[in-house]
């Protein structure tokens, strides 16, 4: 009984979580209120994102059609990751080679060190932008 139990959680759990509905991203990067904007999606965007941009444009341009002037990749900054590595060396001691008025005279040894090395990858964040304005509606430029 008590495996039945735990087996029905174990379905609930998974079933769940493949039902949450996707949520579609799009955001207005700028916009002038009936002239024109620039809408930003992700770059792997998918047909729901583009249809939420489509609603933002028209929400934007109201009863005018809205002309996309230009779309595509745009970088919007840059990540860096660091990756840094420190080894150890061992020193030695040294040995005694002779003596000198009674007082030891040692050679060699090598006191312990430490060696860093880094590895910096940089890479560009790029988004997916549409730029359009609102076909009939006079732009505004400043």
């Amino acid at each position: 009984m008590k495996n039945i139990i735990i087996l029905l959680g174990l379905v609930a759990a998974i079933t769940s979580c493949q039902t949450m509905p996707y949520q579609p991203y799009a955001r207005d990067v700028k916009k002038k209120p009936q002239a024109n904007g620039v809408i930003a999606l992700r770059l792997d965007h998918r047909d729901e994102d583009r249809a939420k941009a489509d609603n933002m444009m028209k929400a934007n341009c109201g009863q005018a059609p809205v002309k996309v002037i230009e779309e595509g990749e745009v970088v919007i900054g840059q990540e860096s990751v660091t990756n840094a590595n420190t080894s150890q060396q061992k020193g030695y001691e040294s040995e005694q080679v002779g003596s000198f008025f009674g007082m030891p005279v040692m050679a060699g040894g090598k006191d312990p060190s430490q060696t860093t090395t880094a590895k910096v990858a940089t890479t560009q964040v790029k988004e997916w932008q549409i730029n359009y304005e609102c076909v009939g509606k006079k732009s505004v430029v400043k």
